[in-house]
């Protein structure tokens, strides 16, 4: 079954904890994907609550790449 179809039958049906592990592992598979050293980037995102705390774009910081 492909992921997409799947995490949007479960939004459908509004079964809630499926599409929660659904999104997990959507975010895990595209973290496994990231080099080492962005990880703690999205983590740092991840964590913000409420969107305070986040760095803009352009900014960079600790463990981020550069935007070019």
């Amino acid at each position: 079954m492909n992921a997409m179809p799947a995490l949007a039958l479960a939004i459908e049906r509004k079964e809630w904890e499926l599409t929660a592990l659904y999104l997990l592992l959507g975010v895990s598979r595209a973290a496994a994907k990231l080099p080492p050293d962005a990880i703690y980037g999205l983590l740092e995102v991840l964590s913000a609550e409420g969107g305070e705390g986040l760095p803009s774009p352009g900014r960079g910081g600790p463990g981020r790449g550069r935007r070019r």
